[in-house]
């Protein structure tokens, strides 16, 4: 049941968001997008990661003050991992502490009490910090209000401000509110009188922590506040920086007002789709900006949201979750590299391309693809879907062209095992074709620095591969490169496609679609991070 109502949200949500960008005009909202500057993406997501960094080293604080020797890149990455699952929650700023809890747990063996006081304080530190962003801006934001609704705003923030400080309190002063509910209302539980002595614990140490460390809550609460203070300037940098719009204090301070209500409250659908989105464009809409600009401002921040949620999940694979939860996290990296085509296909230049990947290979074999076990097992999970085997001594395809070869690790691999005559790499980067000369002397290889979207190498093959490389052409240069395939692959010839899973499903579809091609056979490789497709086609 709660997984039906989850789906009904998040649909709920998806159909808000195409009606606000159907109304606001997809062309109208892609050229607004436009005006920020390329470059200023990283500015706007430095920010952001140095207001999570902000964020993680408050609790690291209060870690320290308790006597839990986390290291600070601990912290750091439980931090990063607890925002992932807060971000994807129905409410927003809750529900990523239990994760946060047991990355820190996990690593240093920390008392579960002690961790979890850390993550109340935490929380109430934030909640101080947000109830007095709350008053400063109440004054800024109640005249642009109707008379009508000031009341029911009042009322809210004073609702907010007596739960916060009577929290403050209770913790603080151990009146002990948490554990006495907990045993009040767990009576008829069997583990209810566990669950309310575990709450004493924690109020405890949590009551002992504000009278003898009040300097780490302080410091604590000045670092949440820098926190906040990255996601105040966020419509100021944004807005300055793509339309020359650089807003005032009052105008900063009337956005993160409603903007903290809106994730408060009305977080209703997963990640917040449309409602967030819907939200803002009424909130800056008062502030004199358009809708498709407003929309423009919510994707972008959107996607960069997303790129720290894509991090948290890694952090939590990385540190070890249940099998069934470390391959929905893989599942979702996959679908994540989705995103690689817009940005290399509309943000970054192609020939920006050599220099991002002769920067890679300043060392040597960078991607460690000759010691990894995952790679060994791709390369041999690409052989062996090929249709033809060797049954003799003659090689079973004449020429093959291997896409992306890099340092020519695999290059090597067909001609040295027999699966081919001859090979052909081509690749963007230099540095990495000079190595793979060095280490082919003698063998039938050939290696061209060109641009796959735009060339190939002369002559026809037999056998093409193009592992991990339909990312960084972007779509439009997906169907010419189709285009030039179907023209070098020999009737009968084999084309084989290797691509991050579930975004092959989209990589791979033009090809599939090109009538110059058929399916042979498909292998999806359920590895628990990075699950990855394999597609054979033959040449009609």
């Amino acid at each position: 049941m709660r997984r039906h109502w989850g789906t009904v949200l998040l649909l709920a949500g998806l159909g808000a968001f195409a009606v606000l960008v159907a109304l606001s005009g997809p062309r109208e909202i892609w050229a607004a997008a436009r005006l920020l500057p390329f470059w200023a993406l990283f500015l706007l997501l430095g920010v952001e990661l140095l207001g999570l960094t902000f964020w993680a080293a408050s609790w690291w604080v209060l870690l320290l003050a308790t006597g839990i020797r986390a290291p600070a890149r601990t912290a750091w990455a439980a931090g990063l991992a607890g925002y992932a699952v807060s971000y994807i929650t129905p409410v927003a700023y809750l529900g990523g502490e239990p994760v946060r809890g047991w990355i820190v747990v996990r690593r240093t063996g920390a008392p579960l009490p002690t961790v979890a006081g850390t993550l109340v304080w935490d929380r109430i530190v934030a909640g101080l910090v947000l109830l007095g962003f709350a008053l400063f801006g109440a004054g800024l934001v109640l005249p642009l209000l109707p008379p009508h609704q000031r009341p029911w705003a009042l009322g809210g923030l004073s609702l907010l401000g007596v739960a916060v400080v009577l929290g403050a309190l209770s913790f603080a002063l151990g009146w002990g509110w948490l554990s006495r509910l907990v045993a009040l209302f767990g009576r008829r539980w069997p583990r209810g009188r566990t669950l309310a002595q575990k709450a004493g614990e924690m109020e405890t140490l949590m009551a002992d922590l504000f009278r003898r460390y009040p300097g780490a809550l302080l410091a604590s609460l000045l670092l949440e506040f820098l926190s906040f203070l990255c996601h105040y300037f966020r419509p100021f940098f944004y807005f300055g920086l793509a339309h020359g719009r650089w807003f005032s204090l009052r105008e900063m301070g009337v956005y993160f007002n409603l903007n903290a209500f809106l994730s408060l409250f009305l977080w209703l659908t997963p990640a917040g789709v449309g409602t967030a989105e819907g939200g803002r464009v009424g909130i800056l809409g008062l502030l004199g900006i358009a809708a498709p600009a407003a929309l423009a401002f919510s994707l972008t921040y959107r996607f960069l949201e997303l790129v720290l949620v894509g991090l948290g999940l890694a952090v939590m694979s990385w540190y070890g979750v249940g099998t069934r939860v470390r391959r929905g996290l893989g599942f979702l990296r996959g679908l994540a590299e989705l995103g690689n085509l817009l940005i290399y296909g509309f943000l970054l230049h192609p020939k920006l391309l050599p220099r991002y990947f002769n920067l890679r290979f300043r060392r040597e074999d960078p991607w460690n693809y000759e010691t990894s076990p995952y790679e060994r097992r791709k390369y041999a999970l690409k052989l062996a879907i090929l249709p033809r085997k060797r049954e003799g001594p003659k090689p079973p395809y004449r020429r093959a062209l291997d896409l992306g070869c890099a340092e020519g690790l695999f290059t090597r691999r067909l001609v040295e095992e027999g699966v081919a005559a001859q090979a052909v790499g081509v690749d963007v980067s230099s540095r990495a074709l000079a190595r793979a000369r060095e280490k082919s002397v003698g063998l039938p290889l050939e290696y061209h620095e060109m641009d796959i979207a735009e060339a190939l190498p002369d002559g026809t093959y037999d056998l093409v591969f193009c592992s991990e490389v339909l990312y960084y052409l972007g779509y439009p240069r997906l169907r010419r490169l189709a285009e030039r395939l179907a023209q070098k692959l020999e009737p009968g010839g084999h084309l084989v496609l290797v691509s991050a899973w579930p975004a092959a499903k989209v990589l791979h579809r033009v090809f599939l679609r090109h009538p110059a091609f058929r399916l042979v056979a498909e292998h999806v490789e359920p590895h628990p991070t990075r699950p990855y497709a394999i597609t054979c086609l033959e040449r009609r």
